[in-house]
């Protein structure tokens, strides 16, 4: 399913990763207009608030802010659901993006530059709350 068919609603579930570790998430998914969605998505760990991101998502593109970032950072789909980070990024990065059987997935790779792209963070959501 593209992206842009996501039901938007709220999500919650887990988030595993090598970077990331063991978390919850949270992921809002709203409408904006025909053609773009946003997606807010926190993680807390532990130790409390571990990432903060807010996502718009067009047809055939990710634009992401969050901490870790110093602006926006545009990401542009290759294969389906393999968005890959523009030049201006800190690193070498993708976020791979699934909605299927009911399960929302946003998964981060990256690398310092030179090294394979390998998957630090995977997030699995479903929906709790619809929205129109």
């Amino acid at each position: 399913m593209a992206l842009l068919e996501v039901p938007p609603g709220l999500y919650r579930g887990t988030v595993e990763g090598e970077e990331s570790g063991h978390c919850v998430c949270r992921m809002e998914v709203r409408r904006l207009t025909e053609h773009a969605l946003s997606l807010d998505y926190e993680a807390v760990g532990d130790d409390g608030l571990q990432h903060v991101e807010h996502t718009i998502i067009t047809a055939s593109s990710l634009h992401v802010a969050m901490g870790e970032f110093s602006e926006v950072v545009a990401f542009h789909e290759g294969l389906a659901g393999v968005f890959t980070a523009a030049v201006a990024a800190p690193m070498p990065m993708q976020i791979r993006a699934d909605f299927a059987d009911a399960t929302l997935t946003w998964v981060w790779h990256w690398a310092p530059p030179g090294e394979p792209l390998r998957e630090q963070s995977r997030a699995t959501a479903w929906i709790g709350r619809a929205r129109t």
